[in-house]
């Protein structure tokens, strides 16, 4: 399985079968582990002869990279994630991370946002009434808010798009 790794206008695939490449270049790399902990790896890197350390750290999604003592934020992906990129999908946690969707079918109370609100992650969003009681349906994550497709009086489906969030 190759990884591919974009920082800046560089990318970067490296496959333990093919070799790596950079910007679809054959390149001379070699990684070696030096210490690793659960959130964080240390690595010697030594490309076209020349060595350098470097430490990997990895929170959720986001993974940053310090070499020479400055952080590079570079975006990993996998072979099938650029396949649901290219067929223009998302995976589930992917869009969860940015969808409110109605858990039940309900009638829309309150919307408490509006497109270009900033949300934290937690924040209540929309109020929705199912069963004869008052629900309040949260932001996934914090963000902005992108869209928001109900309005009060609004009857809504179980799993009816509410409100979108860019992360």
């Amino acid at each position: 399985m190759a990884l591919h790794l974009r920082t800046g206008e560089t990318a970067l695939s490296v496959d333990r079968a093919d070799g790596t490449t950079a910007d679809g270049e054959p390149l001379d790399a070699r990684l070696t582990t030096l210490r690793r902990t659960d959130r964080a790896e240390t690595v010697l890197l030594v490309v076209d002869g020349r060595p350098r350390v470097a430490t990997v750290e990895r929170d959720g999604a986001t993974t940053r990279v310090w070499v020479d003592g400055a952080p590079i934020e570079v975006d990993v992906r996998t072979d099938a994630d650029l396949l649901l990129e290219r067929f223009g999908l998302d995976t589930g946690d992917a869009a969860a991370d940015r969808e409110v969707h109605a858990p039940m079918p309900g009638l829309v109370l309150r919307v408490l946002v509006a497109p270009g609100d900033a949300v934290e992650a937690g924040q209540g969003v929309v109020v929705l009434e199912a069963m004869k009681m008052e629900n309040e349906l949260t932001a996934p994550a914090a963000g902005t808010v992108a869209a928001v497709h109900a309005a009060p009086g609004d009857a809504v489906a179980k799993n009816d798009l509410l409100i979108e969030v860019d992360v």
